[in-house]
């Protein structure tokens, strides 16, 4: 058994190679076609204006290797072809990959792709049509020496610029995909190591390849600013509004067996019938998950499937959905393979008892979340509806709480601000009623009609 979303389809490993295979083959084809486009204008638009411009002197620039300056020219020909074929490339890459991505995933690969495109298009433009033309300059106004004509190489001076613009491309995509990650959430806790080792290893290496061994002093600026940048991006960026939840690796809260017990609550509004909590109203210990269509959104399953995964779930408590509400069964497998069980607290069937609403908001949330016999202890449910009604000033809190061993609201029963309903209860001890008298709250049966 494996992980399934729900938008996923069966299908074969073979049908998943050669779907691969056809969009490898199609953008194959259009990098030639534009290389081949390229390769008409490179040379006198590209090599030799480019040139011009790189030169800090008039006639003082010559090619001393033919062969070095043929490799730089198909060289030159291929980024050019590269960043021509990026559009293509993205929608590729963003259509192949999204049905077996999550949501917050999905979004974190289309805001690199775009962001990541735009700001090193505009950064090595800016590095090749501006700095680096002005650094040559100011070298050679620097070590000019009167009576002495320089001459410099073109093959050196355009390798040097490919180079630098090779690891600008690198660092650029890796400070922005550590950014975007911890932006979303998606680098937290015990995968923002794994995150950090990956995005460095890929790009140490990239330089390594790419960058020449006579130029290992650029090799080494490349891999030290790379650290550094992608180091301070993991440390100083915070998650942004719509980031995933956290969930410190040691919360929680203990069970009976004294098991560490991580339980998301999802807030379901159930179409708008029933209110979601506030994130204060939830206990220590828990995490809020505000997923307002769950009932209603296959996509809603796939994200929770992913909090499931990144926050190392045991437990899902639904707020709104009933006891007879069905939730789909691909969701109910995928989380018995991630070890995580699901469940109700009907708040839906509670939506009509109210003849006026409370003046606590969330009060039926509290409550119902208090006498859940999972992970706590059945017989400490009132002790802990009991702590929960304590905490509130005695001028808005209920003066009635009514029990019934019923997990389910009685039919035709309704509850004025000032009452609660306490279900799925055994008979409270005289001890108990009076603890609740204790604190101005008298503890009744509800009476069937």
């Amino acid at each position: 058994m494996s992980l399934r979303l729900t938008s996923d389809n069966p299908t074969t490993v073979q049908a998943h190679l050669d779907e691969l295979s056809i969009r490898l083959g199609r953008l194959l084809a259009i990098l030639v076609l534009m290389m081949i486009i390229c390769w008409n204008f490179i040379d006198e638009l590209i090599l030799r204006n480019y040139i011009s411009l790189l030169s800090p002197c008039t006639d003082c620039v010559a090619v001393y290797s033919p062969t070095e300056w043929v490799s730089l020219r198909w060289l030159s020909i291929l980024l050019l072809g590269i960043c021509f074929t990026i559009p293509f490339f993205s929608r590729e890459v963003v259509v192949f990959c999204s049905p077996g991505l999550l949501s917050h995933e999905r979004k974190w690969l289309k805001q690199l792709l775009l962001v990541g495109s735009v700001s090193i298009i505009s950064v090595v433009s800016l590095t090749l049509f501006v700095i680096l033309p002005f650094w040559f300059l100011s070298a050679e106004e620097a070590g000019f020496v009167e009576g002495v004509s320089p001459s410099y190489s073109a093959a050196a001076m355009l390798e040097f610029a490919l180079i630098v613009s090779y690891i600008e491309i690198i660092v650029f995509l890796s400070v922005i995909s550590a950014i975007l990650l911890r932006r979303y959430g998606i680098a937290e806790g015990e995968e923002k190591a794994s995150w950090q080792l990956r995005l460095h290893g890929i790009s140490i290496f990239l330089m390594w390849l790419i960058i020449p061994s006579e130029q290992d002093t650029l090799l080494t600026i490349g891999i030290l600013t790379e650290f550094l940048l992608v180091e301070l991006s993991f440390s100083k960026i915070r998650k942004g509004a719509l980031a995933m939840p956290s969930f410190d690796k040691n919360r929680g809260i203990l069970d009976s067996e004294a098991r560490l017990r991580r339980i998301g609550v999802v807030g379901c509004s159930c179409c708008g019938v029933v209110p979601i909590p506030e994130k204060n109203s939830i206990p220590d210990g828990m995490v809020f998950l505000p997923i307002p269509d769950f009932c209603m959104s296959k996509e809603s399953y796939d994200l929770l499937v992913g909090y499931t995964m990144q926050l190392k779930l045991t437990d899902i408590i639904i707020t709104g959905c009933g006891s007879k509400t069905e939730i789909n069964e691909k969701l109910i497998e995928n989380l018995q393979y991630l070890n995580c069980q699901i469940r109700t607290l009907s708040l839906i069937d509670f939506s009509t008892l109210r003849i006026a609403e409370s003046k606590i908001k969330d009060i039926d949330f509290m409550i119902r979340l208090a006498v859940e016999s999972d992970p706590w202890k059945v017989e400490n449910s009132y002790g802990r509806v009991s702590r929960i009604l304590s905490g509130f000033n005695s001028d808005i809190r209920p003066d009635v709480a009514f029990w019934t061993n019923s997990k389910n609201p009685p039919f035709g029963a309704d509850l004025y601000p000032n009452e609660i309903l306490i279900t799925s209860m055994n008979e409270p001890s005289f001890e108990t009623i009076n603890d609740f008298e204790k604190i101005g709250v008298k503890l009744l049966q509800l009476q069937r009609i």
